[in-house]
């Protein structure tokens, strides 16, 4: 996608919703923009007014930095690191009151910005393209399908449902915003989420009757939207309009609750399995036979089509975006005489696993040591070289899917250019399923189990030992162990009502983990390392080997194997410099500060109600 001047394309661009006077706003240089018959009577400008409105994407405080990157997390199986017992209580950092669900409404880091460069003000700004492109087109581009200018037409509704979808995600019912600005709708109050829903539900199936397929003149890349892309978010945003959210209770409370009738959930998961039965049908996508290679490819920064990725975030101004920053494994940063050097700056670490989910997979999945790793990359100085180092105890369980040594160029500072997949095959296969146990159809169960089969190294046609019945609990555990740190899990919860209950759940897994009791009772407390040469992966390159680390692993190696260069390490039940257990209670219960059924939603930043005219306040509990 090309870079370009926003403002020799579209003749009414707004650059902000709630931070400039209604005079201002409006104003228009004329002498620099082109007139609306111009742009979108035109293939090539309309194609770059489309960009205009991805390039919100990788604009600073939008999804570059804040919003793909922060809202995601705590959750049942992935939490923020870097704190303990009570260590973060006078934090105001937006990560860790965002994932302690501690939010405020005059918290920092860009959320209140009052020069547009805000989270929320970057939503409406490409819904304000996203309109305007939209108007334009319909007027002026003769929009049909399998026009370029239908295809156009498509991209933009997506966007704009896309962009209303995380608004509703991120803070509930908020300003719907369907037609571009004007004197007489500058200043809106909140909408009900369900008639947003209702609204993007039915531009998604214009979008999809509109869109290109994969693979055709303007869907060469993973990062611009497809047909499918828009038959998957519509899949996604029904199964959502259709499950449990936070509502208010006057100013002061909130209850969790399905908000739609019966009859209309009903709908909602038949319009689901339909976009998903599409896109199946389509038969453009497949599931990548090495589930490594999905994560691979992404850090690689290869976008065609037809493989597992459906849809990925672009970032238009070169490396912009902070995927590794926040989400890779951790790793130091290396020798500046390394001469394949990955990262000249230490990355990842941001989020970490939670310390039962790795015992929760099978042994046998070979999607666990994807996911979740027990080390970290450090520098040994002595061989001058990188190598994995042994977490301190069994909270250092990281996020392995995005690595340095996999990406594309070399990382030398917080952004690393690395797009976001927002959809998968796997997910439409899941979603599908998922729909089709609600509708009480007999599809599902295969689609479920072909992500299994997967997962396992079974052919993907075949039944499968690993197979398993299509129940909603399976549903809600492989959708876990194939989706963690994918900002998926956070809002599955949410839709199923089970938030709150889940991570308390997983606290006292926690417990039992460390006690060594219940489940967890075959998991060794003490483990074993030693490093090996292994010429085979590279040559004198030192391998960590661990044993301990699997359910039944208790021989003590040191005295069965005392010539074998073993170290002995306590694990469950390690203790930091302190002398507190890294598992400890204090660790437990610091998992959340806030009700997370009481705060799945942020606050409108005070700045934002300041100046609404009126229009706006916070409920649910929030100051203003």
């Amino acid at each position: 996608m090309r870079n370009f001047n926003i403002k020799s394309i579209i003749t009414v661009f707004v650059l902000s919703l709630a931070f400039s006077s209604c005079s201002d706003l409006l104003e228009v240089p004329s002498n620099s923009l082109l007139s609306d018959d111009v742009v979108f009577g035109n293939e090539d400008s309309t194609n770059q007014a489309i960009g205009a409105i991805y390039d919100i994407i990788g604009q600073n405080n939008s999804y570059r930095n804040r919003l793909w990157l922060q809202m995601g997390v705590n959750t049942d199986i992935e939490y923020r690191s870097g704190w303990s017992s009570g260590a973060v209580l006078s934090s105001t950092k937006s990560d860790d009151l965002i994932a302690l669900y501690k939010t405020n409404s005059t918290m920092g880091d860009g959320y209140s910005n009052s020069d547009n460069a805000n989270p929320w003000s970057r939503l409406y700004q490409g819904i304000e393209r996203a309109n305007l492109a939209i108007a334009g087109i319909r007027k002026y581009g003769s929009p049909a399908a399998g026009n370029a200018m239908g295809h156009f037409l498509g991209e933009a509704l997506t966007m704009r449902a896309f962009f209303h979808y995380d608004l509703i995600k991120w803070w509930g019912d908020v300003p719907a915003r369907f037609e571009p600005v004007s004197e007489s709708n500058i200043y809106l109050g909140k909408t009900d989420r369900d008639e947003i829903y209702n609204q993007i539900i039915t531009d998604l199936q214009e979008a999809a009757s509109l869109l290109q397929g994969a693979g055709e003149k303007y869907t060469q890349s993973t990062k611009r939207i497809s047909k499918d892309a828009a038959r998957g978010l519509l899949a996604r945003v029904c199964l959502s309009a259709a499950g449990y959210s936070m509502h208010p209770v006057g100013t002061t409370d909130a209850e969790i609750k399905i908000s739609v009738s019966d009859a209309r959930r009903n709908e909602l998961y038949t319009i689901a399995r339909q976009a998903c039965r599409d896109i199946i049908t389509d038969g453009k996508y497949h599931l990548d036979a090495d589930f490594k290679n999905i994560f691979y490819e992404q850090c690689q920064d290869i976008e065609t089509q037809g493989r597992e990725a459906i849809w990925q975030l672009p970032y238009n101004y070169g490396l912009r975006g902070q995927m590794l920053r926040y989400f890779a494994l951790p790793r130091e940063a290396e020798f500046s005489t390394f001469t394949d050097l990955n990262n000249s700056i230490a990355i990842g670490g941001y989020f970490k696993i939670m310390p039962n989910f790795y015992y929760d997979y099978n042994a046998n999945d070979l999607r666990r040591d994807i996911t979740v790793v027990p080390y970290k990359v450090v520098k040994n100085t002595t061989l001058n070289a990188m190598e994995q180092s042994l977490s301190s105890g069994v909270t250092g369980f990281n996020l392995g899917k995005w690595r340095a040594e996999w990406m594309k160029t070399y990382i030398s500072g917080n952004d690393d250019g690395t797009a976001p997949i927002v959809l998968r095959y796997a997910d439409v296969l899941l979603m599908f399923a998922e729909a089709d146990l609600y509708l009480n159809g007999t599809e599902g169960s295969e689609y479920f189990n072909m992500v299994r089969r997967r997962a396992f190294g079974q052919p993907l046609n075949t039944v499968s030992a690993y197979d398993l019945p299509l129940t909603l609990d399976n549903i809600k555990k492989e959708r876990a162990f194939e989706f963690a740190g994918e900002n998926i899990r956070k809002y599955d919860l949410i839709r199923w009502g089970e938030l709150k209950s889940a991570m308390d759940v997983a606290k006292q897994k926690m417990i039992a983990l460390r006690d060594g009791t219940g489940e967890y009772a075959d998991v060794p407390n003490t483990l074993y390392y030693k490093y090996v040469v292994n010429n085979a992966v590279s040559a004198g390159e030192r391998e960590l080997v661990i044993y301990g680390l699997q359910r039944g692993e208790t021989d003590v190696k040191t005295t069965t194997d005392p010539n074998g260069g073993w170290t002995k390490k306590e694990w469950t039940n390690a203790k930091t410099s302190t002398n507190e257990l890294y598992l400890s209670d204090g660790f437990i219960n610091s998992m959340y500060l806030g009700d997370p059924d009481k705060r799945q939603l942020l606050p409108i930043m005070h700045q934002i109600i300041i100046v609404s005219n009126g229009m706006l306040t916070n409920n649910y509990g929030y100051d203003n």
